[in-house]
């Protein structure tokens, strides 16, 4: 058990829920043209492929909404056809926070938001308690120069910046009063470029609460270069 949050088993018909995946930017880092979701890792799947079926397995009745951007014709033609797709056109002019405005704007429901350069495994999101907005955030997620969080008694996180120990796995829940905040920032074209991880502090200084998601069998790698690509390996 962790001890950073009590986990809870979900219920797989869980429906009121929507996923947003933003995959809209390139992956300058591998060096590489081409989308980055559809860069295959394992057994010709790609990254695209894998979140999918964890996702479909998990939650296999929410909502899937992929936010496209750079090379859109080609993701949206290599994706379901039964899953909600956007373009994010300004996807070279701005950051992650417009692309997760885009999806909001399809949205109805609760928001799981999981970026579209991750392989992860099934515990990433068993570990999730939907009473509460939060993240995924351990001390054995991502690399050690990936974006952290510090967290108070209150087990909720005060500030998220590079660096630090409790490594959020960039998977997040968003509803009520925080959800509110999401949209309101995420809409805001002077925030369009911001990171997702200065989103969540906004909403921290609006008065927001964010929990902490864990579990210790919970992996994650973000896919920047081909040796993350071997790493991810070793969690499908």
């Amino acid at each position: 058990m962790s001890k950073y949050v009590k986990t809870i088993k979900q219920d797989k018909n869980f429906s009121e829920l929507d996923i947003i995946i933003p995959a809209a930017g390139l992956g300058k880092r591998m060096k590489s043209y081409g989308v980055k979701s559809l860069i295959k890792v394992y057994k010709e799947k790609t990254i695209l492929d894998l979140q999918l079926e964890k996702i479909n397995k998990t939650f296999p009745k929410a909502n899937i909404i992929l936010i496209t951007g750079f090379q859109s014709d080609e993701l949206m033609n290599s994706s379901p056809d039964n899953i909600i797709k956007i373009e994010n056109e300004s996807y070279n002019s701005t950051n992650v926070a417009r692309s997760i405005g885009m999806g909001l704007r399809a949205s109805k429901n609760n928001v799981l938001l999981i970026y579209g350069d991750l392989i992860f495994n099934t515990k990433c999101l068993e570990c999730i308690k939907f009473n509460n907005s939060g993240i995924v955030a351990s001390k054995t997620l991502m690399k050690k120069n990936e974006v952290g969080c510090t967290i108070n008694n209150k087990l909720t996180v005060e500030n998220m910046m590079y660096d630090l120990e409790i490594k959020w796995g960039q998977i997040s829940f968003f509803k009520g009063y925080e959800l509110k905040l999401l949209k309101k920032i995420c809409w805001n074209p002077n925030n369009y470029n911001l990171f997702g991880f200065e989103v969540i502090n906004s909403i921290i200084s609006y008065g927001g609460s964010i929990n902490v998601f864990n579990d210790k069998n919970a992996r994650v790698v973000d896919i920047d270069n081909y040796k993350d690509i071997e790493l991810a390996k070793g969690i499908i």
